[in-house]
């Protein structure tokens, strides 16, 4: 007589594999879309704002987020809207000196909390309308001042320039190579010839605030000193 096989258990049913859960078309919304986009921008600068890196993050698929935005650039430029708009530069002084100070120092509170902005405003088509709110309130000032408008829009240029660089430069942080400081202390620049460089007393930590308020100064006075000529 034969030994009595084993009966074979019965095989589970294989679990269907979870779908991974997907936010409704309800959930979503132009303004919750922004702010999403607006978090990956700080946090990955403007490269990394895709459509589809929104969607991930949002949990949908790229397709519903063209029920809110036409492209792209669309969504680029709500974003950079978004940003501009909140802001005031604007700050309603009648002495032209203040509103100059004002503005530039509100343009710089926004590169500094969202240092991919100005990369973003690069981008073909992400530029709205409310970019120009700086300049208005730039050219108004320089008008009172008594410069002429190519003179204003020269100023403008400058004030933009120095804006954006600085603040580029503090929320990237200190290149070591260019850092006086860190090449004195290191004896690098020793016997190279830049005797007045070598003997630099500066401060450990650079003051940002400081050298902000004392550029603007300087250009300031460069407008009241052509202003007094005319």
């Amino acid at each position: 007589m034969s030994p009595r096989r084993p009966s074979k258990k019965p095989k589970k049913p294989n679990k269907p594999a979870q779908a991974r859960p997907q936010r409704t078309r309800r959930d979503l919304s132009r303004d919750k879309l922004i702010a999403v986009a607006l978090d990956l921008l700080d946090r990955k600068g403007p490269a990394a704002l895709t459509m589809r890196a929104v969607a991930d993050a949002v949990e949908v698929t790229p397709m519903a987020l063209y029920n809110h935005f036409s492209s792209k650039r669309d969504l680029l430029a709500a974003v950079a809207d978004h940003v501009i708009s909140a802001a005031e530069f604007d700050g309603g002084h009648a002495d032209w000196r203040e509103q100059l100070r004002h503005c530039f120092q509100t343009l710089r509170g926004l590169c500094l909390r969202h240092p991919g902005l100005p990369g973003l405003l690069e981008r073909e088509g992400a530029a709205p309308v409310s970019v120009f709110a700086p300049m208005e309130v730039t050219l108004r000032a320089l008008g009172d001042a008594g410069l002429d408008e190519i003179d204003s829009t020269r100023t403008y240029f400058l004030l933009i320039s120095f804006t954006l660089g600085q603040a580029a430069y503090q929320a990237r942080g200190a290149i070591e190579g260019l850092e006086p400081s860190k090449q004195i202390r290191a004896e690098r620049i020793a016997g190279r010839g830049y005797r007045v460089t070598e003997r630099l007393d500066l401060p450990a930590r650079w003051d940002f605030d400081a050298s902000f308020a004392f550029g603007l100064s300087l250009i300031v006075a460069g407008v009241e000193a052509m202003a007094s000529k005319r």
